[in-house]
């Protein structure tokens, strides 16, 4: 006799009935025992392992306990029908496909209705090939479901990769991005300056049905309201022969895809009316050339403030917040989850070695907790800066608290404590970042200028003000740059045959 969990209510099974020692293919369901049995059977004799159960009460607690490829209805109860069960397969996200016994319309012969609302139709009578095909064909799309999901949640967690951190916000974060990546309608990010902004609508992004599409982000906060114009709907310049060069705009370019307004408090009030009437037409008239131009987009805003005030204020419109916090997801701080300070410096380490083709520093126990008792006011942002400057600095195989401290933003001081700290002037650390990395790329400023991410004029200008010969002079490349594997007797000795020769 088959074992049944307590709380689901079985049909009593016949002696002859084997035992069912695997998760069972199909589920019956059935008010009436005679049908039930006959269906057991058939399903046996397709190949099939089945349990039987004579409620929807009892169908939902057995579905919860043992997942099934296929529920099989036959009859049921006054007020309980299939498409009860079948909402709640899709609710749960359940991949058992629905297949419901109904009584024949017509003396044609058996036949397959088409599907409706997530439902086979088996009508009745029915021969065994037939019904094993149509059991055959449901649990293969099971099946196929199953494995789609899994993929998709692989690839979703692929996607996730640089949302580093295991703390209960985090996977709250996740599981926010998971749920809107499928969904069309706007997403509102908020967060302090530096919690990842960016990052997340990436996320959302590439975990979606858009995700074959482009990604395309805009910066509001350095752009004005006529250049936003310009970079939303593209311009037009005369070319030779009287003839006109049309280029797109970001809104062309994210067709199909995602499009990021990040730092949107900065658009001025008469931009922000146009962006409203974009999303709720998704389509524009060029302002140039009066070309109507149709698009799909789906708009991604960044705030690093609460919009709400700014609507009350009247500084921000009450209809577009409206449109852009049909769905709003809040970072989290870092500060609020030091328990990811750790996993997100190993990540930042192992990208700064992968970039120089070195193998992974390693931060030691002291300067862990000192970047765990930091506030982090620039969040996720600030801790990256602090770890690729602290590398810099150092060439070692291990990050001590003496190399982080000098980078972490201090709190604020009074005149007395800032003239009795200790340590190094801003002055005095910028030249030093600057010497450290110019002597770790050989002297080559295009390279050295590419990491500290400024311009090669400027890199020039601070090298001669701390005493470097000009670009291109004898001894420019370097001051005295000295590799680190060489030992200083060895130095010595090469200094002495210099001095000799």
């Amino acid at each position: 006799m088959t074992t049944a969990h307590p709380d689901v209510i079985p049909f009593p099974q016949r002696a002859s009935a084997p035992v069912a020692e695997s998760a069972p293919n199909v589920l019956i369901v059935s008010c009436d025992q005679e049908v039930a049995w006959r269906l057991e059977n058939d399903v046996r004799s397709a190949g099939l392992t089945t349990r039987v159960v004579n409620s929807y009460d009892a169908a939902a607690q057995s579905l919860s306990l043992q997942a099934c490829e296929v529920c099989l209805v036959g009859p049921l109860s006054p007020g309980e029908t299939a498409g009860s069960i079948a909402g709640l397969i899709q609710q749960k996200g359940w991949s058992t496909q629905l297949v419901c016994l109904v009584a024949s319309a017509s003396d044609d012969g058996p036949q397959i209705l088409p599907a409706a609302n997530g439902i086979e139709l088996l009508t009745q009578p029915y021969t065994a090939s037939t019904f094993a095909l149509t059991l055959a064909g449901a649990v293969q799309r099971s099946k196929l479901m199953a494995e789609n999901r899994r993929l998709r949640r692989q690839l979703s967690n692929r996607n996730l990769r640089d949302m580093v951190g295991h703390s209960p916000a985090m996977h709250t974060l996740r599981q926010q991005v998971q749920s809107v990546a499928d969904g069309n309608g706007c997403v509102l990010i908020q967060g302090e300056p530096g919690s990842g902004t960016d990052l997340v609508a990436q996320a959302i992004h590439d975990s979606g049905r858009r995700a074959h599409r482009p990604f395309v982000k805009i910066d509001c906060s350095v752009l004005s309201a006529e250049t936003l114009e310009q970079d939303l709907f593209g311009q037009c310049e005369p070319a030779p022969m009287g003839q006109t060069i049309r280029h797109p705009g970001r809104l062309e370019l994210a067709d199909g895809g995602t499009l990021l307004l990040e730092q949107v408090q900065f658009v001025a009030l008469p931009v922000q009316k146009q962006i409203t009437t974009l999303i709720r037409e998704q389509c524009y008239v060029h302002p140039q050339t009066g070309e109507r131009i149709r698009f799909d987009v789906r708009f991604v805003f960044g705030a690093n403030v609460d919009l709400v005030s700014l609507v009350d204020k009247g500084l921000f419109r009450r209809d577009l917040h409206e449109e852009a916090s049909q769905t709003c997801i809040n970072l989290p701080t870092l500060r609020s989850r030091k328990d990811d300070i750790a996993p997100l410096a190993e990540h930042f380490l192992r990208r700064v070695s992968g970039r120089e083709g070195r193998p992974p520093r390693s931060l030691t126990l002291d300067a862990l907790h000192v970047l765990q008792r930091h506030e982090w006011p620039g969040n996720i942002c600030e801790l990256e800066n602090v770890i690729e400057r602290a590398c810099a600095l150092d060439w070692g195989s291990k990050l001590t608290a003496s190399i982080i401290e000098p980078w972490l933003t201090p709190r604020e001081v009074t005149e007395e404590e800032a003239d009795a700290l200790p340590g190094l002037t801003l002055a005095e650390m910028e030249r030093k970042l600057i010497e450290a990395t110019f002597n770790r790329f050989a002297g080559n400023r295009e390279k050295t200028a590419k990491a500290l991410q400024i311009g090669i004029r400027t890199l020039s200008g601070k090298l001669r003000e701390y005493g470097y010969p000009p670009r291109g002079g004898p001894g420019s490349n370097l001051k005295a740059w000295v590799p680190v594997a060489i030992a200083p007797e060895t130095i010595e000795h090469i200094e002495s045959e210099q001095r000799a020769a």
